[in-house]
């Protein structure tokens, strides 16, 4: 293949041909390009094109003007500003600064339509791990001394495909502000995102329409299928490589999803099917990853509290101080309020009022968020800051996630830390929700005996709906990690940052119906002009369909 067809192939691929140079330069040698042939014949090459699918997923970077911009970690922060679950708090004190909260179109979600940039930062990234997954199959597929490569390739690519198929999705919403918004959905109803298979041509991909919820759920399958084969005895090195646990996690999250759906299809299940399904892919996880739920220590450690790797992190990006791009293009800079020479201190994220005030006292998760009295006493214990920095800390800011060794002022040291993509936490949660879909006594009892290890008081809540508290025990746990977002679009969530009482900043301060309309992401125009399958196929603008209370 000529350099000039794969600067063409990847700019359809990806919209923009912006991005290949810097995944050439992850993926291959010096020269830029390595054929099938002496990939294979170097072992270091192969190699790399396993490190590749980790690596890509931190150091991806897109060029969009935004701080943001590095890659999956910033996705997370994208997701759960969509959802209301994370913004920032500073702005609720004198002279704090909402807008250092560098999530600025998601948190207010008025940048969210086809020709606005912020498209591109979900669609272009996916597709640039895809993109590097399909490399390493490709090759993975030339041997058969390459099952692992191959069956990691195949996980890779099924974590991408399975956030774009929940995040395009497009589910019925309610648009006050513009009813026109629910009937437009109808035209696309059931699609979610183009197909790009290893060695596709590029004629293929300039005519390459949205697959159906079926389709990509029947690819999505294969390649975990395929993955768990090839993955049954594959221990990996190091929790940034996925393994068995990981595809039955991605199994029981795939489930969870099509439990919500009551179409019957050919080859996938949905509904109770589908629900007992996600519970025995869960229990499947839990069984297979060895792995132990957190502890209140590991919890609370200012100096390794969700910045290192520990007994329940199944699957994690690790970065290492040559994967840190530089002070600001950083999770730790933006989500970490000791992050001094960051945003995330002055941004400070937090949480929701309404589920702060919801977290039993007898919970010890409730003390990584700052109380509305601003007891630097209470924080004390779990934070690097002095009483004289904490001044500036408004109430609701999370502490949850640190800075490396709990660092304030060294941005190469601070930086360095890991990110958990799946927890084992999530799999009991996960067990708990799925059983109670179609056997509530079993699902009550899998969350009282999960709950105690939150707080050992803990007993179910009569009052609540089974399933709602499982999900708002999943909020709690999951806060700022890029999960929750799929489960509230799933359930047909409401979101209530506009009621009254409301802690969120202004013009983010949004109460909707149902899931909100921009939890259907739109595709970016400029892949739209690349690939004719998709004329006329793309989800409507969420723009202005629900006003804002401010």
């Amino acid at each position: 293949m000529k350099m000039n067809k794969i600067l063409k192939y990847t700019a359809v691929l990806l919209g923009s041909s912006v991005l290949l140079p810097g995944c050439i330069k992850e993926t291959f040698p010096e020269s830029g390009y390595a054929t099938s042939d002496q990939t294979a014949e170097s072992p270091f090459a192969m190699e790399g094109l396993v490190t590749a699918m980790p690596t890509v997923l931190i150091t991806s970077y897109l060029d969009l003007g935004e701080h943001f911009d590095f890659g999956y970690p910033g996705i997370f922060g994208a997701t759960d500003r969509m959802a209301g679950e994370v913004f920032p708090v500073s702005g609720n004190l004198p002279g704090g600064n909402q807008y250092y909260d560098r999530w600025q179109p998601w948190l207010y979600v008025n940048g969210l339509a086809a020709n606005n940039w912020p498209t591109e930062f979900f669609y272009t990234n996916y597709y640039k791990f895809i993109f590097t997954a399909n490399e390493a199959i490709e090759i993975a597929k030339t041997n058969d001394a390459y099952g692992e490569m191959l069956g990691i390739g195949k996980t890779f690519r099924a974590l991408g495909y399975l956030d774009m198929a929940r995040q395009y999705d497009p589910l019925p919403a309610k648009a006050p502000e513009r009813p026109a918004y629910e009937t437009e959905l109808e035209a696309v109803k059931g699609l979610t995102v183009p197909i790009v298979r290893e060695g596709m041509t590029l004629e293929e991909l300039e005519n390459n329409p949205r697959a159906s919820r079926e389709e990509m759920f029947k690819f999505i399958f294969e390649d975990l299928n395929d993955a768990e084969r090839l993955l049954a005895n594959y221990t990996p090195p190091t929790k940034n490589l996925p393994s068995l646990a990981v595809v039955y996690g991605l199994k029981a999250r795939a489930y969870l999803w099509l439990g919500g759906f009551t179409e019957s299809y050919a080859d996938i299940p949905t509904g109770d099917a589908a629900y007992r399904l996600a519970a025995e892919y869960a229990r499947k996880a839990i069984d297979a990853s060895g792995c132990s739920i957190m502890n209140e220590s590991q919890w609370l450690d200012p100096k390794t509290g969700f910045n290192t790797v520990n007994s329940a992190w199944m699957w994690a990006m690790i970065q290492t101080s040559d994967t840190v791009l530089n002070n600001l293009l950083s999770w730790s800079a933006h989500m970490c309020p000791e992050a001094i020479w960051g945003y995330g201190y002055g941004a400070q994220p937090g949480i929701s009022v309404f589920n702060y005030n919801r977290i039993s006292t007898g919970d010890f998760r409730k003390k990584v968020f700052v109380g509305p009295d601003r007891s630097y006493e209470a924080m004390k214990p779990y934070t690097s800051l002095t009483e004289e920095e904490f001044e500036t800390i408004a109430p609701y800011t999370s502490f949850k996630f640190h800075t490396a060794n709990g660092e304030k002022t060294n941005y190469t040291t601070g930086n360095v830390t890991s990110i958990p993509m799946m927890r084992v936490e999530e799999m009991y949660l996960t067990e708990a929700e799925a059983t109670a879909h179609y056997d509530a006594a079993t699902g009550k009892t899998l969350l009282q005996s999960f709950m105690v290890n939150r707080n050992p008081s803990y007993t179910v809540p009569a009052a609540n709906d089974l399933v709602d508290e499982i999900i708002f025990q999943k909020q709690i746990e999951f806060w700022g990690e890029g999960i929750i977002f799929y489960d509230l679009k799933r359930l047909n969530k409401s979101m209530h940052n506009g009621d009254n009482g409301t802690n969120a900043p202004s013009s983010a301060q949004f109460t909707t119906d149902g899931r909100a309309p921009w939890w259907n992401c739109v595709i970016p125009l400029t892949a739209v002009q690349q690939n004719t399958g998709l004329s006329g196929k793309n989800n409507p603008n969420p723009n202005q369909t629900v006003k804002s209370v401010k």
